[in-house]
C-alpha cells in the first residue's frame, strides 16, 4: 500500500481554528487515503447534540403518547370484553325464546320422536327470528295456513329457485351454524353441524310433561368480529385510533409551545450569563414570571448587581491600595534623597522617621495579607479556654492613655460573672483593638468611648459606642468594605488605612460571630459584636 506524507505545515493548517470547514474535509481525505495515518491522528467527529427544547418536546410527547396508547388499549380491551359479554347475553336471550317456542310447539303436537325434530328446528328459528330475517316459504310448500297459531301463512311461488327478493336474508348473528339439537343425554346430534359440539356454548333442555326430550345448544361465536358486530367494533376501533392520533398531534403542538415558553427564559438567562462573563453587568432580565424560572432570573439579576458592586469595589480597592502604598513609599523616597543629597543630616531623628514609615508599610502589608487569607479561607485560630473579663480589661488598658491624651473618656460596663469562653486570645485581642482604635481615631474631643459586654441568647455581646461625629445611614453597610472611608469628619484625616473594620469582621467570622454597625446613643457609631461562647464548635 502506498503511504502518504504529511508535513508539519499541513498539520498546522489542518488544526487552524480559522479553517474549521476545511479542516474536516482535509482530515477526512487523509483518513480515507491512509488507514495508518488515520489511526495515528486524533480525529474528533462532531457530536450530536439535542437541544433542550427538543428534549422537552420529546419528553412531553412521549409521556402523552404513552398515556394515550395505554388509555386507548384499555378502552379497546374493555370494549371487546364488554361486547363479548353483550353477545353472550344476546345468545342467552335467543336461546330462551327458542326454548319457549319449541316447548309450545311440542306441546301442541303432543310430542315428536327424536328423529323428527330436525325438520322443525328451522321453523322454530324462523318464529324466533325478526321478520326481516325469516326464511321465505319453499316453492313446493302448500299455500294454505297449517292452522297453528303464531305461524306465518305459506305463500305460493313459482317452481324452482326463489326470486332474489325472496331469498333467505343473511344471518348477522351466524345462528344457523352454531345451533345444535342434541339428544337428552347430549351424546347424539339430532340437528346442526356436528363440529360445533366441541365448542363452548349454552344449553337449554326441551321438556314435555316434565320429561327431557332433547337439548338445545348454541355454541359461542368464534369471535366478536363477525358481520354487523365486526363493523360495529371496527368503527369503535377507528374512532379510538382517530381520537388517539388527534390527542398526540395536539400534544405535539402543546409540547412545542410549552417547551418554547420554558426555553425562552433560559435563553435569556444564557445570554445574560454571557454578557456577565464579558464584564457587562448593567442589563437585567425581565422577571415577569412567578415560577422557578422567574426566581432564576431574579437570582441572575441579583448576581449581576452583586458582581457589579464587587467589580466597582475591586477597582476602588486597587486604586486605594496603590494610593496607600504610594504615600509611605514617597515619604521614604524623599527622606532617602534628602539624606543622599546631604540636605538632611543622618541622625537619630532621621532614622526614627524612616523606621516609622517602614512600620506603616509593614502594617499595611500585614493587614492586606490578613484580608487575603480571610477571603481564601477561614483565618487559622488556636482556641483555648479563657475568661473574657480580663481580655476586655486588657484591651481597654492598651488605649486608655491615648484616649486621655486625645481628650476622650473611656467607660467600661463589664459584668463580673461572665462565663468562660473558648476563643483565640490573640485574634480576639486584635479584633477588640481594631474596634477601639476606630473609635479613638474618629471621635472628636471632648468625647466618650464606652465598652460594654453582656450575655444574650447564648452568645456574648460586646458593644463599642462613641460620641459624635456619627456615620450617615447610607454609609453604615459599607463600613466593613476594605479601604472604605466615610467622607467628612470620619475620614483618613485620623490616620487610618480603612482596613481595621474589614479585618475585625473577618476575625469575627473566623469565630462564628458577626459584627454590626448602627448609630450610637452617644451620638456617634455603635459597633456590636456577637461571639459564641464556644467558637471552636460554632459553624463558620
Amino acid at each position: 500500500m502506498r503511504g502518504i506524507v504529511v508535513t508539519p505545515g499541513q498539520l498546522d493548517r489542518v488544526n487552524a481554528p480559522s479553517m474549521a470547514s476545511d479542516r474536516a474535509a482535509t482530515m477526512e481525505k487523509l483518513w480515507r487515503s491512509s488507514p495508518q495515518l488515520a489511526a495515528a491522528l486524533p480525529i474528533r467527529w462532531p457530536e450530536m447534540r439535542i437541544r433542550l427544547v427538543h428534549q422537552i418536546s420529546l419528553l412531553l410527547l412521549g409521556t402523552v403518547a404513552l398515556a394515550v396508547l395505554a388509555m386507548g388499549g384499555l378502552v379497546a380491551w374493555n370494549l371487546r370484553a364488554g361486547f363479548s359479554e353483550y353477545l353472550r347475553a344476546q345468545d342467552a336471550q335467543f336461546l330462551d325464546r327458542l326454548m319457549v317456542v319449541a316447548e309450545n310447539d311440542l306441546r301442541r303436537r303432543g310430542g315428536l320422536p327424536a328423529g323428527d325434530l330436525r325438520p322443525v328446528l328451522r321453523e322454530w328459528m324462523d318464529e324466533v327470528a325478526p321478520p326481516a330475517q325469516r326464511r321465505p316459504p319453499r316453492a313446493d310448500a302448500p299455500p294454505e295456513d297449517d292452522g297453528r297459531p303464531g305461524r306465518p301463512p305459506r305463500r305460493d311461488g313459482p317452481p324452482g329457485r326463489p326470486p332474489p327478493e325472496a331469498r333467505p336474508p343473511r344471518d348477522p348473528a351466524n345462528l344457523g351454524p352454531r345451533l345444535l339439537l342434541l339428544s337428552a343425554d347430549g351424546e347424539q346430534v339430532l340437528a346442526g353441524r356436528p363440529e360445533a359440539v366441541t365448542l363452548p356454548g349454552q344449553n337449554r333442555a326441551l321438556k314435555l310433561a316434565g320429561q327431557e326430550l332433547a337439548l338445545l345448544r348454541l355454541a359461542e361465536r368464534a369471535g366478536p368480529a363477525e358481520g354487523v358486530d365486526a363493523s360495529f367494533l371496527r368503527r369503535q376501533y377507528l374512532g379510538i385510533g382517530g381520537v388517539a392520533l388527534a390527542l398526540m398531534l395536539l400534544a405535539l403542538v402543546a409540547a412545542r409551545l410549552l417547551a418554547g415558553r420554558w426555553i425562552r427564559p433560559l435563553q435569556k438567562a444564557q445570554a445574560a450569563a454571557r454578557r456577565m462573563a464579558q464584564g457587562d453587568f448593567g442589563e437585567h432580565i425581565d422577571t415577569r414570571r412567578d415560577d422557578e424560572l422567574g426566581a432564576l432570573m431574579q437570582d441572575m439579576n441579583a448576581m449581576a448587581t452583586s458582581l457589579k458592586t464587587l467589580e466597582a469595589s475591586r477597582r476602588r480597592w486597587i486604586a486605594e491600595l496603590s494610593h496607600e502604598l504610594r504615600t509611605p513609599l514617597a515619604v521614604l523616597r524623599g527622606e532617602l534623597e534628602a539624606l543622599s543629597d546631604g540636605v538632611r543630616p543622618l541622625n537619630a531623628h532621621a532614622v526614627a522617621s524612616l523606621q516609622e514609615e517602614v512600620k506603616r508599610l509593614t502594617r499595611l502589608t500585614e493587614d492586606f495579607h490578613t484580608l487575603a487569607c480571610s477571603d481564601l479561607r477561614a483565618l487559622p485560630c488556636r482556641f483555648a479556654l479563657l475568661q473574657p473579663g480580663p481580655l476586655l480589661l486588657d484591651a481597654a488598658a492598651r488605649v486608655r492613655e491615648r484616649a486621655r491624651a486625645a481628650g476622650l473618656s473611656l467607660d467600661l460596663d463589664l459584668p463580673q460573672d461572665l462565663p468562660p469562653v473558648r476563643w483565640d486570645i490573640d485574634r480576639i485581642a486584635q479584633l477588640l483593638g481594631n474596634l477601639l482604635e476606630n473609635s479613638l481615631r474618629y471621635t472628636d474631643a471632648p468625647g466618650r468611648i464606652r465598652l460594654s459586654a453582656r450575655l444574650q441568647g447564648g452568645q456574648l455581646l460586646i458593644t463599642v459606642d462613641d460620641s459624635a461625629p456619627g456615620v450617615p445611614a447610607e454609609a453604615l453597610p459599607q463600613l466593613f468594605d476594605p479601604l472604605y472611608r466615610v467622607e467628612g469628619s470620619r475620614s483618613r484625616a485620623g490616620g487610618g488605612s480603612g482596613l481595621g473594620l474589614a479585618i475585625a469582621q473577618a476575625l469575627a467570622h473566623s469565630h462564628g460571630g458577626r459584627l454590626h454597625a448602627e448609630p450610637s446613643p452617644l451620638g456617634g457609631l455603635r459597633l456590636s459584636l456577637w461571639l459564641p461562647l464556644d467558637a471552636e464548635a460554632a459553624p463558620k
